[in-house]
C-alpha cells in the first residue's frame, strides 16, 4: 500500500490488532520462520479480515431510500 490515507491507517491498526490476538496464541516467541504453514496462513487471513472489516466498517454509509 503506498501512501495510505487516514482510514486506511486505522484498518492497519485493526488488522494488526487480529493479528496480535493470534500471535498472543501461538506464542510471541515464535519467529516467523517457525510459524507452520496453517498458522502463517491464518496469520495473513487475520491481517486481511481485520482490514476489510475495519473498511466496511468506516465506509460512508449510502443512502438506501428506493427513488420511486
Amino acid at each position: 500500500m503506498i501512501d495510505p490515507d487516514a482510514r486506511e491507517r486505522q484498518a492497519l491498526q485493526t488488522a494488526m490488532k487480529f493479528m496480535g490476538e493470534l500471535m498472543a496464541e501461538i506464542g510471541w516467541a515464535t519467529r516467523f520462520n517457525e510459524l507452520s504453514a496453517e498458522q502463517a496462513r491464518a496469520l495473513a487471513e487475520a491481517a486481511i479480515d481485520g482490514f476489510q472489516e475495519a473498511m466496511a466498517a468506516s465506509a460512508p454509509k449510502t443512502d438506501m431510500e428506493i427513488p420511486f
